[in-house]
């Protein structure tokens, strides 16, 4: 089982949690704003996309890839 990173999942979960709430209709943006609160960007419009369909079809939806252009905060901390 490969690894990712742990921001991404917890910007994945939380999105999850707007969904399953009804807090906001707008997803990807929901996504999109949970990533900016752990200070990831990301401009891969079809990683959010598949990432907001997997979050509608399983509520407990673990992210199997990462977005084309992530850094990982160690890479951009320079630990």
């Amino acid at each position: 089982m490969t690894s990712h990173d742990a921001d991404l999942q917890a910007a994945v979960d939380a999105t999850s949690v707007v969904h399953d709430t009804g807090e906001q209709e707008d997803l990807v943006e929901a996504l999109r704003e949970a990533l900016a609160e752990r200070d990831v960007e990301t401009s891969d419009e079809e990683w959010l996309r598949r990432t907001v369909e997997g979050i509608k079809a399983d509520r407990n939806y673990v992210i199997d890839s990462e977005p084309s252009d992530f850094v990982p905060r160690r890479d951009r901390e320079g630990s």
